[in-house]
């Protein structure tokens, strides 16, 4: 199998996935982006044609937190290319032997999985986050540095959790919710909530909003 790898998304995230590849012994072949710049082989609807023309022989997601809806809809279209979608976990990360990892997420330096800890399809789980035995991470979460699941939390798809927040054993964080950075989460939180503090607690909507 050969080890070139396209990574959707020349930005920022994108560029610290590619580090994250050559980490784990994969060369980069280029991005794919909306704006051209260096490495960058075509946008989202050349992603088909790149990879039928051997431009690389598998592709990930390296879209970040400002495009989370566009991540899953990344990943299906490299589902639907036919694309080999492989999984990076940096070899600094501490991952149990009872773990399940998905394909295509991505999981960068310190970060620690536990004991029967399931992590679904396209995830990111930036350095140092931890999830501790039981816990159940769905498809195309967003997890930032620093972030600590206590044990048996369950993030449902497509949730974002902030840097350096902490949710307590057993709670249920819904699709689409996003826990705000340095946030103590002791309760679940409702799909596409939004909260924030210590204890965390739901963004009110503005008036008329």
């Amino acid at each position: 199998m050969g080890r070139r790898l396209l990574i959707l998304g020349a930005g920022g995230h994108g560029r610290a996935v590619a580090d994250l590849a050559v980490e784990c012994g994969w060369s980069v072949a280029g991005f794919t982006d909306r704006t051209r710049g260096p490495g960058v082989l075509g946008e989202d609807d050349d992603i088909k044609g790149l990879i039928r023309a051997g431009k690389a022989d598998a592709a990930v997601v390296g879209l970040g937190n400002t495009a989370l809806a566009r991540r899953s809809e990344l990943f299906d279209l490299l589902k639907d290319a036919g694309a080999t979608i492989p999984t990076l976990v940096h070899p600094r990360a501490s991952v149990s032997r009872t773990c399940r990892i998905g394909v295509g997420t991505v999981v960068f330096p310190g970060v620690v999985l536990g004991a029967a800890v399931d992590v679904g399809d396209n995830v990111v789980l930036y350095s140092n986050a931890v999830a501790e035995h039981d816990c159940r991470i769905a498809a195309h979460a967003y997890l930032s540095p620093g972030v600590i699941l206590t044990g048996a939390v369950t993030i449902e798809e497509s949730t974002f959790i902030g840097a350096g927040a902490v949710l307590f054993p057993g709670i249920t964080v819904g699709a689409q919710a996003v826990v705000a950075a340095g946030a103590v989460v002791t309760g679940g939180v409702q799909a596409g909530a939004t909260v924030l503090g210590s204890p965390a607690r739901p963004v009110v909507p503005a008036r008329g909003a």
